[in-house]
């Protein structure tokens, strides 16, 4: 019997889970809700990508699991991202050692999933070869051997994908001139890989009932990935069935782990907004007041329930969710082994006028050090300045690693160098207004206001968001909060619930001494994001200077219980 499903959601944030759930458009989430709790995740990687849930699985940051891209480098040149990647183990590899029962379905990076105790579908079971149902051959490796007749005819083919379905995401379907290039592929790939995910997952529950199961669905996210872009109402309008058609995934999953499993749904976010954890079953108090977490609480949480714990995970468990006792030290399960390409095979290849396999590219190398500067930049600015100076020692015109490279350099008060970094900026991107960003960032921190605010008046027309906060934030160091309250609403009009705007806009508000403006503004920014502690500390800073004692003291409380999170 499943005693524990953790469903992982792409495109979820808390702005938008809070308003469905509360209005009744996400019933079954709504549902789950009432029963438990719910709240805002924090602390989740940049972006949308891999590192999110590999975070959220092991319970470490990108740099310490080391899975943050979609191809890795080895002896045989470049392949695709998989178990032998990791260097934490995940959730289900800490349970099985524990000799806790394991299952997952299309869990990210985890290819081949035959590899894993326990019985795991990785990701390329849903994704479809061929162009028909009949020419998809099952992935060899894909779950363990001795269950593909079981679960091949589970999965749902591209081709399947009726036009009814897709109407149900886009009623306009008729009206759209699909002899021109559209999202509806991609669309109709999203729907069978969900519904290929989901035949796994309750297939998994019913017939191999392993204790804890762990399941990814990527529909919401892909929906909103392709629909948002588009200026066709008939496209943006699928957003609002995809949510319902992910809460009723939810809702089943749910239903067949029964009322006595601890359900839990987790997403690292969307697009800079928060994301969302929800916890419910006989496990879980009921906690109205319960706010939200860090992602790396999550891995605490679920090696709790089963009365383990590991000392070299940072978060914490979830305090409504019950927690078996005493803990005992969970068991560390050995790594992959790193095999490297069969020595014979590339003698035979040589013998025989095959070149050997190339090296993975320099300029791919450095991009990888580059997206790990942004996953970095905002929690170890010095880790981002020392992983982008490696980018650029092997591409010094990697753009991302410039860019990243200046934001931190800023963030470490280290002027002397941010000149060069401009000049390379402007000579890689003469458009866009990073270099100019550079050049105001060493004039503010040489105490040269005057000289620093042509060059951030420049940098303010980058359509960059994270550009203009930075440069919102330059203003402040600068001591002009004008400019600096002018681009923090300017992005809010872009992104209404961007809430490191929100904050900036009630920090200018504050300078002003507009204390109630600020009171409210950072209210708005709890319904964004109630998981953020440093905004109750804003809060406890205005309650304080304007007399209110005891709310200030809440307002401190909260902030300790959410915690300050490296």
């Amino acid at each position: 019997m499943t005693k524990l499903i953790l469903i992982a959601v792409a495109g979820m944030d808390w702005p938008g889970f809070d308003a469905s759930t509360r209005s009744g458009t996400l019933p079954h989430l709504a549902k789950l809700r009432e029963q438990g709790i719910a709240g805002s995740v924090t602390g989740a990687p940049v972006g949308e990508g891999l590192a999110g849930y590999a975070s959220l699985a092991a319970g470490v940051q990108p740099e310490t699991h080391g899975v943050w891209r979609g191809l890795e480098a080895w002896g045989g040149g470049l392949r695709p991202t998989g178990r032998a990647s990791w260097r934490a183990p995940p959730l289900w590899a800490r349970l099985e050692a524990a000799g806790i029962s394991t299952g997952s379905v299309g869990w990210l990076a985890i290819r081949p999933g035959a590899d894993w105790a326990g019985v795991h579908l990785d990701e390329t079971f849903a994704e479809p070869t061929g162009r028909t149902a009949a020419d998809w051959a099952l992935p060899l490796a894909c779950a363990p051997a001795h269950l593909r007749e079981a679960i091949v005819a589970l999965r749902v083919h591209p081709a399947q994908i009726t036009t009814a379905a897709i109407r149900g995401f886009i009623p306009q379907l008729d009206k759209i001139d699909q002899s021109k290039p559209t999202p509806l592929p991609a669309l109709a790939l999203a729907v069978a890989r969900a519904a290929t995910n989901q035949a796994g997952a309750v297939w998994l529950m019913n017939e191999s009932k392993p204790d804890a199961v762990f399941v990814f669905h990527s529909l919401l996210g892909q929906v909103r990935a392709v629909s948002e872009p588009q200026a066709e109402q008939a496209y943006i309008a699928a957003i609002k069935p995809a949510w319902q058609f992910t809460d009723a995934l939810i809702g089943r999953l749910a239903e067949v782990a029964g009322n006595d499993a601890l359900v839990m749904v987790v997403s690292p976010g969307w697009r800079g907004r928060a994301g969302v954890v929800l916890a419910a079953g006989s496990a879980t108090q009921h906690a109205p007041d319960f706010l939200g977490a860090d992602l790396l609480d999550i891995a605490p949480t679920v090696l709790g329930f089963f009365g383990l714990q590991a000392a070299d995970l940072t978060g914490r468990a979830l305090t409504p969710v019950r927690q078996k006792t005493p803990l005992v030290p969970a068991p560390s399960p050995p790594l992959a082994e790193q095999i490297q390409p069969d020595a014979d095979l590339l003698r035979i290849a040589a013998e025989n006028g095959f070149p050997p396999p190339p090296a993975a590219p320099l300029l791919w190398q450095s991009q990888g050090l580059a997206e790990l500067g942004v996953i970095l930049l905002k929690r170890t600015p010095d880790a981002a300045a020392q992983v982008t100076a490696e980018a650029l020692r092997l591409n010094p015109d990697n753009i991302t690693a410039l860019r990243i490279r200046g934001t931190a350099l800023f963030a470490l008060e280290r002027a002397a160098e941010l000149l060069d970094l401009a000049e390379a900026l402007e000579r890689n991107a003469p458009q866009r207004g990073w270099g100019a960003l550079a050049r105001g960032a060493h004039h503010i921190l040489r105490k040269e206001p005057a000289l620093a605010a042509p060059w951030l008046t420049k940098a303010e027309a980058d359509p960059d968001i994270e550009t203009k906060l930075t440069v919102a934030a330059a203003w402040l160091v600068a001591e002009r909060p004008v400019p600096a309250e002018r681009l923090f609403k300017a992005v809010l009009a872009a992104q209404p619930a961007n809430v490191s705007a929100e904050i900036g806009v009630a920090i200018t508000a504050s300078i002003r001494r507009d204390f109630l403006g600020a009171e409210a503004t950072l209210k708005q920014a709890i319904g964004h994001d109630p998981g953020r502690s440093e905004i109750y500390q804003m809060l406890a800073q205005i309650y304080a200077e304007t007399g209110r004692r005891e709310e200030a003291e809440r307002m401190t409380k909260i902030a300790q219980q959410l915690g300050i999170r490296s």
